[in-house]
């Protein structure tokens, strides 16, 4: 099953997204808000204080409140009524790729075979659940769904959605993140993934390790490596880039770097936006952890790209015994 493995060297293909004119309308009008309230300013963005780049976040939920009766709308109009509201697709990442990038994520698993339907899977960052509609379709009657996420709102939302569908559960993470809880002081090193030991027979963290400092991606790669059952893998994303050797480079897109370790920030006073790793560093870090990386697909590396466009996909598993 593991020979079906993606073309080394190649991010896997985006199909043409599915985007109903209604939905275009919706997505361009939200556009125009947030250049409105943005407007050419990334640097002074990128320089604001703390409370100042919160506020700014609070006028963008506010105008996607505002748009939600339109969306939904829309939605139901086009036979996708099922999909969260428009406020907490954006709270996962940018709107218009919520649903091709859910695709092209179901279509890698398919093509690796990394689920078969009496898995039990663990999910790290689960959102407002993008990937449930893949799973619920991957898993059979015996397999089993764990997510957990920060976001109170996003999981409160899956709860709803999945009710009835006795597969699926849903844990709310109550440790300190800027994406969560803002009043939450248990730090993230202190978290337990919500199954036992050797539990999980899949593990994805999906746009997790690009927000997660290094302190905090050490945890979870421990967490991943204590919960993931031998002879199973993981599938992990994150931002990679070339720091050292003749063909070191300095990635445009994260101008920040974290002290003196290989590590860089998208924005200085807001790390967790956007981490970068140097692959070097983060491989000894998988290593450290007690992990074995099985593939790479990149996305991002080699961290040339002035804007951080793709992630790079690891296949991490356990240690041969």
């Amino acid at each position: 099953a593991w020979a079906k493995r993606a073309p080394t060297g190649m991010a896997p293909a985006s199909p043409a997204p599915l985007v109903p004119s209604g939905s275009r309308l919706i997505l361009k009008t939200y556009k125009l808000l947030w250049m409105s309230l943005a407007d050419k300013r990334i640097e002074s963005i990128r320089l604001m204080s703390e409370r100042g780049f919160d506020f700014v976040r609070s006028l963008r939920t506010a105008a996607l409140w505002l748009l939600g009766p339109a969306d939904l709308l829309i939605r139901r109009l086009n036979g996708r009524s099922g999909l969260p509201p428009l406020w907490l697709r954006r709270h996962a990442g940018p709107v218009g790729g919520f649903e091709s990038a859910a695709r092209d994520m179901e279509a890698l698993l398919r093509q690796l075979d990394l689920v078969e339907p009496r898995f039990r899977i663990l999910e790290i960052g689960c959102g407002c659940g993008a990937m449930l509609p893949a799973f619920a379709r991957l898993l059979g009657p015996e397999g089993r769904y764990v997510g957990f996420d920060v976001h109170g709102p996003s999981i409160r939302w899956c709860r709803r959605y999945l009710a009835g569908d006795q597969r699926f559960r849903f844990e709310l993470a109550e440790i300190a993140s800027p994406y969560g809880d803002p009043y939450l002081r248990q730090p993230t090193e202190a978290y337990r993934f919500p199954l036992d030991d050797g539990a999980a027979e899949f593990i994805l963290a999906k746009s997790v390790f690009t927000h997660l400092r290094e302190r905090e991606a050490r945890h979870y790669l421990a967490e991943i490596r204590r919960t993931l059952r031998p002879g199973h893998l993981a599938l992990i994303t994150v931002f990679l880039f070339d720091g050292t050797g003749s063909a070191a480079v300095r990635p445009p897109a994260f101008p920040f770097p974290e002290g003196n370790a290989p590590v860089r920030w998208l924005r200085r006073l807001r790390p967790e936006a956007a981490v970068a790793f140097d692959r070097g560093f983060f491989e000894k870090m998988i290593a450290e952890a007690g992990l074995i990386l099985r593939e790479v697909v990149p996305g991002f590396w080699p961290g040339t790209a002035p804007v951080p466009r793709g992630q790079d996909i690891l296949i991490l598993g356990l240690p041969s015994s």
